[in-house]
């Protein structure tokens, strides 16, 4: 039964300061997603993204607008449009996001 369990999966290292939980279909994708203070992220791809945070604060660039959320802000990025992360909380950030179709980097399961 394709049930998981979010608190015993864990956190897999991506790269230095990124740290991820990812449940993959066949046409979409859950995230959950840690970074660690001073991690800046700034890309885009051919996935649509929604995201909400779980703690902690980040700077989030949508195109040209950037803006400071923190728990329970939710967000969405159109595919193709450049964003990034800069994590402004000291004891980094940890969110939620929502990738369709699924993000093949992301996939750790």
């Amino acid at each position: 039964m394709p049930i998981f369990n979010l608190e015993e999966m864990e956190f897999e290292q991506k790269r230095p300061r990124v740290f991820m939980k990812a449940i993959t279909g066949e046409k979409s994708q859950l995230c959950v997603i840690r970074l660690d203070y001073g991690e800046k992220t700034f890309h885009e791809h051919k996935e649509e993204q929604f995201g909400v945070i779980l703690n902690g604060s980040v700077e989030l660039t949508i195109g040209e607008e950037k803006k400071i959320i923190f728990k329970d802000y939710a967000y969405y990025i159109p595919a193709n449009t450049p964003h990034g992360f800069n994590v402004v909380s000291t004891k980094g950030v940890e969110f939620i996001e929502f990738f369709c179709p699924p993000k093949k980097e992301n996939m750790v399961i």
